[in-house]
This record gives structure tokens, C-alpha cells and sequence, in this order.
């Protein structure tokens, strides 16, 4: 039995001539039978295109192929009940072509072997990228794929798990520290706003509902089918904010028969983790699933308490403010940064008739944690009357806390697909989630910092999605379609300010809503040319009002002279802005097995609000959207065993949103001026054998990035004229990961399976005026991983990561330093029932 939907009618997906052809049933039950189940055909000798198109609505399947591979290629007769699997083969058979199931219901032909036991081709990657089923091959976009299994392996468990597992892709702690980290792609997002009212440049989409804050980074990322991830401002089919790129994490559904998985695992630092996803039909027209993960331990960091700060009063002008409490000494902490999460998801997909599908899903995560803690630069290179007397151990730091998070996700979302005719499909995306966190610590990575923060944060949030296409593989394709979202964001963060002396509580509402209005076109002009372009006009309205107050406990603040501002002071503000974004794309197919695609386009990323500390008028008044023009150009060869995708692109902003250091001195939310950024990015897939006991296969992507403030405003000159040429916060210059992967079967069923890799991370920057201090080296990375496979249904597992034990600091902020993990090792077990 089925329990997720196909879409329906003949695909040919073609954009410029090597296009991804699928042919979807008309008029079966879709949710009622299943690929292994047989079904009545009555298919003729006639020419191949034609034949798949009658086999795929028999079968309620759809079939990917490029239209010259079946060119003048004859079907054979087949008649009776059979199959899907068997019926396929049979009319295929003699053609050189050959059927590989890559989905539930979904097909890819490719060309036979040419000798036995030589590879087959690569494989095909089947994404959505453009809200439709495309090899990848054929998507004239940027696009760079993780399969749920591959995830699991490399232990990307979030969306921080992608940096140095996918080039182009950053992380930014800068401004306000571990707690809000800014995902940049391609050199765009590192500067973004950190607390959770702004836009982030890059828009994550989880099984198709857009999350609209930073604050959501933190949702678990378990039990994935594939994250897709799109490199390049998106004016066209996907929501506000996406002048970066867009994450797409798609988490797995039911199947169509009784079947799960559990694993349990141990690491280093007594990292453990259990994780177990099960379900199937319960009846004919409906499936269930359920994923749990849960992780603890694994903290590398060791705490060695205030030190000589233990005790420490401020003193101004000889005279000790003994009105303050002293710093106080929390002890010795070994293995700080202990993982404290549990999460859940329950889907269920129902088939409401024969044309309707409808998916639920439910889900939560709760993190106790602790926070990643920044070390010190050495007491002899830091003269700072912070340093609690720092060594040279980057794994020990100095702190009078040892904060936890508090951070609950929750939400459910809903997918409604409905066929209104042949070639016509609905398709309907709800949701509604929120999360509630208290996080607290401070950017100095010592006892005694400028300021620490404990941050009390709810969101929620609303959002509905409709589309209606024929997008089937024809002639002439279309997709148009309308998105709303609503969010409102409370968030109240209370400050200790050792410059000010007091203590003072920032406290703001901020409520959102973006209506949009889409469409996208695909003609075919030739057989080898076709031509795409979409619109979208997007129009957002927010509202943004707060207060500060200065509590003065001591009786000794300088609060209204430090920030040259009231007490109290308070706000309310609204904004509103309208925007229409594009693209046009060329696409052509030099060959069945090689095509190439030009575009140019336009990205718009909305205004809003400053959310940090507000203390005058002047930060209240609301930022102006941010705007990027867009060229690229790229290039797809596939043969039986290689593929190649090349992309070339460049970008120019204006209005660039930027966190960045304001005239009061406090970081603020701005427009700071132009940039420029170019950049090309290559992946290579290739398969160096395959027999029948072994398999060797290679994946290497590396991202060229170079960019360039063009021009820079501020009323300080000095920070102007350190800033103007320099490169972009997030931006490194070159990121690359390479991965060698070995399969290995014996006799009687057991069989070993190798992975190594080796990323590496370009030296970066995380400030706009980046100095020394804030720019941190390149860095290069060793993972490896063995599995064994039984011939029951368990297998073992052993990784190390980070095996070379290199040191180093994916960001550096002045005198204080994040180091990434030492070297870790685990085993696990898994069981597949």
C-alpha cells in the first residue's frame, strides 16, 4: 500500500535540452497499491517515449529521463498483471537503457553497462529545489544535496552541522556569542542581525514551512530524507529573506511497509545518543511515522572557575565600588558543553481519495544544554583587566558561571496535494510552530566582561502556502502561487553592565506580516533550448515597540551618560515595504549528457527593526530593505560513471543590512552601503568502480569566493577607511570537502563500508571592520568512519572526526576565541527491523 502521493501526468523536465522527463499516472488510486503490487497492462510495441508515457499512468509512477536517451528507441509489447518493477524491465529490455528506483514511486533510466561489472552511472539525485521533481542534472540553479543516510553519517544533526560539510556554507557567533549563530552562504548572512526579530539572509525551509528567525537554527535535524540546499538570491518561487540561498530540509514519511531503525552510540567526552524512527501502513489509505533522537555529554571544554578575578569589586578612580557584588568563584567544571536534547516527530499521510493526498506533522525538541564557552588569549599576551589568568590551553577557560539554555521547538505542519485534472496539481503547505528559550552568557569569554546578558525569547508563527501548476515536462509549464506568514517575537533580555555599573532590561514586541504573490514560467522552445522566468512581489509590514530600563541597583550607574539616552526610555514604530524580484534563465543542452544555463535575477531581503540594545531615536528608526542583482552561469555534464556541475556568479547589493558597531559604541542594526561579491563553485561525483563485492566512489566540491565592501557608511571615519575593501563577515575565501567512499561485500552477507574525509574552511573574517583580532585562520579537517554490515539485521559502527587533532578557531573576537571540537571518537549500533 501507498501512503505518500506521486504527482500525476507526463513530465519531460528539460531547461536547455537535457531535460528530466517523467511520465505520472492520471487516474489511479495513488495511495492504493504499491511498485511490488501487480497491475492489469495492456502496453503495445510502439516508440519508447510514448510507451513510458502509458506505463507511468498504469502504474501511477513517474519515470526520469532525458529525452535523447530514449530518441528513436522502440518499446517492447507488455500485457498482463505484473509489476511495476517487472513490467518496466520487460519493456526496456533490449533498449541498452536501464530502470533504477530512486523513490517510493519514482524511476530514473540511464544507459546500461557496457561490460559487466563496470559502474552503471552515478546516481541520480532527485530534488525539489524548484517546487517540482528534477534530477539535478537538470536544475539551472545551484543546488548541493545531503541524503538523510549521508547526514547521519557525517553527524549532521542541525543546520550549524552543514558548515565544513558543504562548501560555501559559514557560521558567525560574532556579536551575540554561541547562543545566536548567523548562517551565511556564499559570503551573505554573516553579518545579519543575531537576535531572533531580524531576516536572515538565508531562508530555512523545513518540510516546506519557512522558519522565520535565527532562532529556529536550533531544530533538530534527524530522520531526514535529503536537505537540499540552494546557493543564490531566490527572487522567485520561495519566501522573503533569501538573498543568500535557501536550506530545504525534507524529513522522511511513511513507507509502504512495517519497517524502522534504532541506534545507539558513544563517543568522547561520553557523548551519547539514541535515535530511533519506525511506522508503516495502518491501512490501506493511511501511514504513520515516529522519529525520537536523543543526545547527552560530549562537552570538551574544562572550566577553571573565576580565578584571579574571584572576589574582584570594579574600582573607579582608586576608590572600590564596594556597593557591587563581587565576582564570585563557581568552582572547577570538567567537560563543559554537555548536549542535554530530546526531540520527537509524528507523521501521518492519509489519502482523502483517489487524486487527494494529505500529510501531517508534529513535532518538539527540548534542549538543556550547555552553551559552547569562549576561551582567552594568555594572560602574557592580554593585558586586560578581564584575563582571569589564562594559559595557552585553548579547552580551558575562566568564567564566574556556567550557563545553561533553555530551548523548547515545537509546531505542526500540513501538506494537502490534490490532482485538479491531467497535468494540473494542487498543492496546499500550513504551519504554525514556536519556541521559547532563556539563554544567557557574554561575548568576552571571562569573569569579568564589558556586559553578560540573561535573554528571556517567544516566538510563533503562521504561515500558508498555495500552489497550482503544470509543471509535468511539456512544451509550456507553469507554477503560480500566493504565501502568507504572520510572527510575533517577545523578547525581553536583562543586561549586567560593568562600564555602565547597573543592571537594565531591554524589553520588545514586534509583530511581522508578508503577503507574496508568485509565478514561474518554462518554454520550450527547441528541443535542445528552453527559456525560464518568474516573478514574485512580496509586500511586509511590521510593528516594533519596546522599552529600557535602567534598575540601578547599586545606586552608582552612569546608565544615561554611558548610551547618552533617557530612563526610561521607550518606542513604537512600524514599517512597510513592497518589492518585485525575478529571474530569466536560458537553459541549453549541448548533449544528452552535457547542458548549460545562464540568469540574471534580482533578491530582496525586507527591512525591519534593530533588535539589539536601543538607547536613542536615531536606533529606533527602522532599516531599509536590502536589494542584490544576480548573474550566474553554470554547467552540468553526466555521463554513465562522472558528473560534473560548474557555477559561475556573480552579485551586487545595495542597501546591505549589517550588524556593525553604531556612534554610541553599542553593535546596531543598519544600512551600511554596497558590496560585491563573485565567486565559482564546482562538485564532482564520480564512480571509480563497481563489482559485484566492491565499490570505490569520489565526491569533491570546493567554493571560490571573493568579495568586496564597496562603499561603507558611518559617522566614525575610522572605521570607514578600515572597512571600505574589505571582504564580507562569513566570507571565507576558499571552502572545499573531498570524500572517498568504499563498499565491500563477503560472502554470507556481511559487508564493510569506508568513508574518509577531509574539509577545509578559508581563513574568514567575522566583523565588517575585521582586524587581526577578529579574522581567523584556515583550517583543515580529517573525518573517518567504518561500518559493518551482519547478515541479520544489526551492523556496527565506529567514527573519528577531527582525527588529525588539529587546533583551531572558527572565530576569533578580539582577545576571546571559539575552538572547534579536538579529536572524537564513538561506535554505535543500529538495528533495522
Amino acid at each position: 500500500m501507498i501512503v505518500s502521493k506521486p504527482r500525476r501526468g507526463a513530465i519531460r523536465r528539460g531547461l536547455f535540452a537535457c531535460c528530466a522527463v517523467a511520465a505520472l499516472a492520471a487516474g489511479a488510486p495513488a495511495l492504493a497499491q504499491s511498485t511490488a503490487q501487480p497491475v492489469a497492462f495492456s502496453i503495445e510495441r510502439q516508440a519508447l517515449e510514448t510507451a513510458l508515457t502509458r506505463f507511468a499512468g498504469a502504474a501511477d509512477v513517474q519515470v526520469l529521463f532525458s529525452p535523447d536517451l530514449v530518441r528513436d528507441k522502440r518499446a517492447n509489447a507488455v500485457t498482463g498483471l505484473l509489476s511495476p518493477v517487472e513490467a518496466l524491465r520487460q519493456l526496456l529490455q533490449g533498449s541498452g537503457l536501464t530502470a533504477t528506483q530512486v523513490g517510493e514511486r519514482t524511476f530514473s533510466l540511464s544507459a546500461a553497462n557496457a561490460r559487466a561489472g563496470e559502474a552503471v552511472a552515478v546516481d541520480d539525485v532527485i530534488v525539489t529545489a524548484q517546487k517540482r521533481e528534477e534530477r539535478i542534472q537538470d536544475v539551472p540553479l545551484a543546488v548541493t544535496v545531503v541524503d538523510g543516510e549521508d547526514a547521519a553519517r557525517r553527524g549532521i544533526s542541525s543546520v550549524v552541522g552543514l558548515v565544513d560539510e558543504v562548501p560555501g556554507v559559514s557560521i558567525n557567533y560574532a556579536f551575540g556569542g554561541t547562543n545566536y549563530g548567523l548562517i551565511s552562504i556564499r559570503g551573505i548572512g554573516g553579518a545579519d542581525d543575531y537576535k531572533p526579530n531580524g531576516n536572515p539572509s538565508v531562508a530555512l525551509h523545513v518540510d516546506g514551512v519557512y522558519q522565520t528567525s535565527n532562532a529556529y537554527l536550533g531544530l533538530p535535524l534527524f530522520d531526514l530524507e535529503r536537505v537540499e540546499i540552494l546557493k543564490g538570491p531566490q527572487g522567485t518561487l520561495y519566501g522573503r529573506n533569501t538573498t543568500a540561498g535557501v536550506i530545504n530540509a525534507i524529513t522522511q514519511g511513511p513507507t509502504e511497509q512495517h519497517e524502522g531503525t534504532a541506534r545507539v552510540e558513544y563517543g568522547s567526552y561520553d557523548y551519547t545518543a539514541f535515535e530511533t524512527a519506525f511506522g508503516g501502513p495502518v491501512s490501506d489509505r493511511v501511514g504513520v511515522r515516529v522519529a525520537i533522537l536523543a543526545e547527552q555529554g560530549g562537552g570538551f571544554m574544562d572550566g577553571a572557575g573565576a580565578g584571579d578575578l574571584a572576589g574582584f569589586r570594579l574600582s573607579v578612580g582608586g576608590v572600590v565600588q564596594n556597593q557591587m557584588p563581587p565576582i564570585l568563584d563557581p568552582g572547577r567544571r570538567e567537560g563543559f558543553g554537555d548536549k542535554n536534547l530530546i526531540a520527537g516527530r509524528g507523521t501521518v499521510a492519509m489519502a482523502l481519495g483517489s487524486e487527494t493526498d494529505l500529510t501531517l506533522k508534529l513535532f518538539g525538541s527540548r534542549d538543556r544544554g550547555e552553551t559552547r564557552q569562549y576561551d582567552r588569549i594568555s594572560a602574557a599576551l592580554d593585558t586586560n583587566v578581564a584575563n582571569a589568568g589564562e594559559n595557552d590551553d585553548p579547552f580551558e577557560f575562566y568564567s564566574a558561571e556556567y550557563p545553561t539554555q533553555d530551548i523548547d521547538i515545537y509546531g505542526a505542519s500540513a501538506t494537502l496535494e490534490h490532482a485538479l485534472g491531467d497535468n494540473l496539481n494542487l498543492t496546499v503547505v500550513a504551519g504554525a510552530q514556536g519556541t521559547t528559550r532563556a539563554v544567557q552568557g557574554n561575548g568576552d569569554g571571562s569573569p569579568y566582561p564589558a556586559s553578560r546578558f540573561d535573554a528571556d525569547e517567544k516566538l510563533s508563527q503562521a504561515s500558508l502556502e498555495i500552489r497550482l501548476g503544470d509543471d509535468t515536462g511539456g512544451r509550456f509549464d507553469w507554477i503560480v502561487g500566493a504565501f502568507a506568514v504572520s510572527d510575533e517575537i517577545d523578547f525581553d533580555t536583562r543586561w549586567t553592565s560593568y562600564t555602565a555599573r547597573t543592571i537594565y532590561d531591554n524589553l520588545h514586541e514586534q509583530t511581522r506580516d508578508s503577503l507574496a504573490a508568485f509565478g514561474q514560467v518554462d518554454v520550450r522552445v527547441t528541443d535542445r533550448l528552453q527559456l525560464s522566468g518568474g516573478l514574485r512581489y512580496t509586500r511586509d509590514e511590521a510593528t516594533f515597540s519596546g522599552r529600557n530600563d535602567d534598575l540601578n541597583p547599586w545606586r552608582i550607574s552612569t546608565f544615561t551618560t554611558t548610551f547618552a539616552t533617557t530612563n526610561p526610555f521607550i518606542w513604537d514604530r512600524a514599517f512597510e515595504d513592497d518589492n518585485v524580484s525575478g529571474r530569466i534563465t536560458a537553459k541549453y543542452d549541448v548533449t544528452s549528457d552535457l547542458n548549460v544555463f545562464v540568469s540574471a535575477g534580482t533578491g530582496y531581503r525586507a527591512g525591519g527593526f534593530d533588535g539589539t540594545s536601543i538607547f536613542t531615536q536615531a536606533e529606533t528608526l527602522p532599516f531599509e530593505s536590502e536589494t542584490v542583482t544576480s548573474y550566474e552561469a553554470g554547467l552540468r555534464w553526466t555521463t554513465g560513471r562522472f558528473r560534473l556541475s560548474l557555477d559561475a556568479f556573480a552579485y551586487d547589493f545595495e542597501e546591505l543590512q549589517a550588524t556593525t558597531r553604531l556612534a554610541n559604541d553599542t553593535n546596531g542594526r543598519a544600512n551600511v552601503g554596497e558590496a560585491e561579491t563573485s565567486g565559482i563553485d564546482v562538485a564532482i561525483n564520480a564512480v571509480v568502480f563497481e563489482t559485484p563485492t566492491q565499490t570505490l566512489d569520489v565526491d569533491l566540491s570546493a567554493a571560490f569566493l571573493e568579495s568586496e565592501i564597496i562603499s561603507f557608511s558611518s559617522a566614525r571615519v575610522a572605521d570607514v577607511l578600515a572597512t571600505v575593501g574589505d571582504p564580507l563577515p562569513g566570507a571565507p575565501d576558499v571552502t572545499a570537502t573531498l570524500s572517498i567512499n568504499h563498499g565491500l561485500t563477503f560472502a554470507n552477507g556481511w559487508a564493510l563500508r569506508s568513508r574518509l574525509g577531509v574539509s577545509h574552511h578559508g581563513e574568514e573574517s567575522n566583523r565588517l571592520n575585521a582586524i587581526p583580532g577578529n579574522t581567523a585562520e584556515a583550517y583543515t579537517l580529517v573525518n573517518a568512519r567504518l561500518d559493518l554490515a551482519t547478515p541479520g539485521d544489526w551492523s556496527v559502527y565506529a567514527y573519528g572526526r577531527n582525527i588529525t587533532d588539529e587546533v583551531y578557531f572558527p572565530e576569533l573576537n578580539g582577545a576571546s576565541r571559539l575552538v572547534g571540537a579536538p579529536a572524537t571518537y564513538g561506535v554505535g549500533l543500529r538495528y533495522d527491523f
